[in-house]
């Protein structure tokens, strides 16, 4: 992420369509493929601003966040009694590398990591027997667009290679699902339209698609992307803009 794109974050989580939307998704989700009967130790990797770590989780959850953004660390940090850590995956803070966590989750992480299967290795050393990793990732890699240069993406996923490199890492999946499926149609349009247009100059700038205001149309767009929260409670799309997945430490 580019530095001067991180200091927005805070806003867009808070008002944004898309950022607004996804809250609603993994809510639902998150109640209905964690196992919340007992209190839950969970670690959030990759908090940004802060604004999951006190909408997604039931009430209970004993929660700690790891940021690598400096400044978004520090507005996580200070928001309240959940505790955040300035850190990676590769580095995890003492704090949470001398924790086994009982859930992990990660919300648009894995894609910035250049070494995923190293990642998933770290973090499956930090839970408890059959934890749980919960994690959603961009789709497609034919969408790769400025939006993923801009945020210091290195790849965007299918399900199957998704389900594959969690296998390969101990993990069994639970749960896999595309998200954002609504939307799919005018976003892959947009996305493909951009590849064939004419190339950009050189140094010419580029920007996420966060940059496009969305004006009159952030309601409509909130509520048309948060209804899938609905259907996704009983069944799993079968394409869509980003890929929600929910595995299992396994037994090795």
């Amino acid at each position: 992420m580019k530095q001067e794109y991180a200091g927005q974050y805070a806003d867009l989580e808070r008002g944004h369509w898309w950022f607004q939307g996804r809250q609603r998704i993994l809510r639902r989700l998150l109640r209905r493929e964690a196992d919340w009967s007992a209190p839950r130790k969970v670690l959030e990797v990759g908090v940004g601003p802060g604004v999951n770590l006190y909408s997604l989780y039931p009430d209970g959850a004993e929660l700690m966040g790891v940021e690598p953004e400096p400044e978004n660390a520090r507005i996580a940090d200070g928001l309240g009694g959940i505790p955040v850590h300035e850190g990676t995956v590769e580095k995890l803070p003492d704090a949470a590398a001398a924790t086994t966590f009982d859930i992990i989750t990660m919300f648009d992480v894995l894609e910035h990591i250049e070494d995923d299967r190293a990642a998933l290795d770290i973090l499956k050393a930090r839970l408890k027997p059959h934890g749980r990793l919960i994690l959603t990732v961009p789709a497609y890699q034919w969408m790769w667009g400025d939006h993923d240069g801009v945020n210091h993406h290195f790849r965007r996923y299918t399900r199957g290679g998704l389900k594959r490199l969690l296998k390969d890492a101990g993990f069994v999946v639970n749960r896999a699902t595309y998200f954002n499926t609504w939307l799919f149609p005018p976003i892959a349009l947009v996305r493909l339209l951009a590849k064939l247009g004419p190339r950009k100059k050189a140094g010419a700038a580029v920007g996420s698609d966060f940059d496009k205001p969305s004006g009159i149309l952030n309601t409509p767009l909130r509520w048309l992307f948060a209804s899938e929260s609905f259907f996704l409670t009983w069944m799993s799309f079968p394409f869509g803009v980003s890929l929600f997945v929910a595995a299992r430490k396994g037994d090795s």
